[in-house]
């Protein structure tokens, strides 16, 4: 989902919570500076085979849907249930093989010639995915819908097959925050006995926002798998009325990769690479880091796993709207693990955990931060329409601060934990424009009291990948 503050990350940018309110001035919270990167659900499986078994044995053990092809290979309906089975679990070689069985008895269904086109994609075999799917188009019973499907997925073969492949996606619209300064209420007292500035009190707030992701590779051709990848993530919110709060983010990060197993789209990969990342806060610089990490890729079954280790060195600059935002310069370390796999028919799920140490020049700004999110999309069609998707997503993150802020709360050191809901709808236009919206409930608890806030937000807006 491309909107504004929900994309699946493969490392976070966590900043201060603190408040300073001795000068009336507040820090940026870790809502301002949010989560931006990309997120992929492959649906990828490695294949088991069985060796050494008898004839009785084998015919003994094996999955009911198989047995029932072995018994009556003639029995169409026996073979598409056993190859979308096979499929869902990730058994794509099994898949495409009761597939062929399909097209073998009726080579004119262009479903099938689809099917085997998607499961040779998958396996990264794509020179024959392009071959079924172009003949596919060809097939007289080939349906609107179809033909869209098969057109879209040839778009992406044909990529694939390119040395040099670019792919991302742009998104504008509007948000609408019940608590956009992500503020305590005026009624809270503060330990340090001093007040609130009102300008970052909660209040609620419109604004404009567009972000644009763009992903390369470049396909080095040889015969041990490398490339070359690179990202840039941008964003740019501007406040109708709390411009404090206007916020620019830009990410970058480069890096190769190597292939364990060269040659097999299932093996192991590992990628070392740079980041870089910048802020401007209320259209002041503030904040500018670089840095470097190393994830890996690898499947179980149909699961794709994406481990991951980072560390940015990040600096604050101090503005007239927070001066002391120099205080949160430091090293961020972050470990964690991204995963992904299909559940059933156009329904798949996500998640993400993570650790963060952050070490600030302040030991009350500094924290170790844990998080958990989880995302489950899910496609579908109305009336044989163009598929709309649902993102049904929670998560949950907490921080555990390493000392009492003497501004906020002289004697408590913070710890604060931010349960999030949401739900995020996709809904087709035209050709590859869709219109994009999310729905997302916010509550940050903490036993400081200037800490906590609710938070309820919509946006929506035109979206569109390529």
């Amino acid at each position: 989902m491309d909107l504004s503050g929900n994309v699946p990350s493969t490392a976070t940018t966590g900043l201060g919570v603190d408040v300073l309110v001795a000068t009336g001035i507040r820090r940026a919270g870790p809502g301002l500076i949010a989560d931006v990167a990309g997120s992929t659900a492959l649906l990828i499986a490695l294949t088991v085979s069985s060796f050494g078994q008898g004839a009785s044995d084998f015919t003994k053990d094996i999955d009911p849907l198989f047995a029932g092809v072995l018994a009556h290979p003639g029995n169409l309906g026996n073979t598409i249930q056993y190859a979308a089975a096979s499929a869902n679990r990730g058994d794509i070689e099994s898949a495409i093989s009761a597939y062929e069985q399909l097209r073998f008895y009726n080579p004119k269904l262009a479903a099938t010639r689809f099917q085997l086109g998607l499961l040779y994609y998958q396996l990264g075999s794509y020179d024959q995915a392009r071959g079924y799917l172009q003949t596919a188009l060809q097939m007289p019973d080939v349906t609107p819908e179809l033909r869209q499907k098969i057109e879209d997925l040839l778009e992406l073969v044909d990529k694939k097959l390119r040395p040099d492949q670019i792919s991302g996606f742009g998104q504008t619209g509007l948000r609408y925050q019940s608590n956009a300064s992500l503020g305590a209420g005026a009624q809270t007292v503060l330990a340090s006995g001093a007040t609130l500035n009102s300008n970052f009190l909660a209040r609620s707030d419109w604004n404009w926002f567009g972000t644009v992701g763009v992903n390369y590779v470049h396909d080095f051709e040889t015969q041990t798998g490398e490339t070359f990848e690179a990202s840039v993530i941008a964003y740019d919110a501007q406040q109708f009325t709390l411009h404090q709060f206007d916020i620019g983010l830009l990410e970058i990060r480069v890096g190769p990769r190597f292939a364990f197993s060269p040659g097999n789209i299932n093996g192991l990969t590992i990628k070392p690479y740079v980041v870089a990342t910048g802020a401007l806060l209320a259209d002041a610089p503030y904040m500018g880091g670089i840095g470097g990490g190393l994830t890996l890729h690898a499947m179980a079954g149909n699961v794709s796993l994406d481990p991951y280790a980072e560390i940015v060195q990040q600096g604050f600059r101090n503005s007239a709207l927070y001066p002391l935002a120099s205080g949160l310069s430091g090293t961020l370390s972050t470990v964690g693990l991204q995963a992904s796999g299909p559940i059933a028919a156009g329904l798949a799920w996500q998640s993400r955990l993570a650790y963060a140490r952050a070490s600030d020049h302040f030991s009350f700004d500094s924290y170790d931060s844990y998080v958990a999110d989880v995302w489950l999309p899910w496609t579908f069609s109305w009336a044989g329409g163009r598929p709309w998707t649902v993102i049904p997503t929670a998560g949950v993150t907490t921080w555990h601060y390493d000392a009492a802020d003497p501004f906020v709360a002289p004697f408590t050191i913070a710890h604060t934990t931010e349960w999030r809901v949401g739900a995020g709808l996709e809904v087709p236009l035209w050709g590859k424009l869709m219109l994009a919206s999310l729905l997302q409930y916010r509550n940050d608890t903490s036993n400081v009291a200037a800490f906590s806030f609710r938070d309820l937000s919509i946006s929506a807006g035109p979206l569109v990948r390529f």
